[in-house]
């Protein structure tokens, strides 16, 4: 199959949410993994989260069959983010998040490498989305957590300071993190970002991811 081929199809699987088509397609063609890298640079198309969303799983089975086939796959998008590889890897900190959500106990060790590439502005969102995504299924380092999402709260950009809502609201849901004063400052924030949830994009306000938050203080 000519990747040209492959990519049309991983495009229409991803729409339709055809996971198992998409597990089939990894098995047969490795380069399955390399496509849905290459579509997730775009973060106002559905298409984009959905290739974010899926690595993870695909990865699982991968590192389920050859471990080492799944480091190589992390490898890669850990290599991304350098000034080495001459790219920026846009969404690899999301998908790094994902993977570890699918198979935390294999991949443990690369949330505090995730924690840690905060510190570069264009990767924030990345980090907090992946702080996410991981609190739903295993534990993070709270106070490491805290710390970012203090900075994030009052960070001069509206993507991070929503992504810092998002996050709490997470660990909200998993653990008995403090709500910080800094969200109350947000109640009047009308500031708008594209939030990702159960396979759609939609347009929030600050104030409005804010209001749970506070209420719940």
């Amino acid at each position: 199959m000519s990747y040209r081929e492959l990519k049309r199809r991983v495009k229409e699987m991803l729409l339709k949410g055809d996971t198992k088509g998409l597990s089939a397609l990894v098995e047969k063609h490795a380069r399955t993994i390399s496509v849905l890298i290459s579509l997730s640079y775009d973060k106002e198309s559905v298409l984009t989260w959905r290739a974010i969303e899926a690595i993870g799983p695909l990865v699982k089975e991968v590192t389920d069959k050859s471990s080492g086939a799944g480091r190589i796959i992390v490898q890669r998008l850990l290599w991304s983010i350098t000034e080495e590889s001459g790219g920026i890897g846009w969404s690899a900190v999301e998908m790094l998040g994902e993977v570890v959500r699918s198979c935390p106990d294999g991949y443990n060790d690369l949330t505090p490498i995730i924690m840690g590439l905060f510190d570069e502005e264009i990767f924030r969102t990345g980090v907090l989305h992946a702080i996410c995504r991981i609190s739903e299924k295993k534990p993070v380092p709270l106070n490491a957590a805290a710390g970012l999402l203090n900075k994030a709260l009052i960070d001069k950009d509206p993507e991070v300071r929503g992504s810092a809502l998002l996050t709490l609201q997470c660990l909200q849901r998993t653990t008995q993190v403090e709500v910080p004063e800094a969200v109350k400052e947000l109640i009047h924030d009308n500031s708008k970002i594209k939030v990702y949830c159960d396979g759609e994009l939609t347009e929030r306000t600050i104030m409005e991811l804010a209001e749970p938050l506070i209420e719940a203080s």
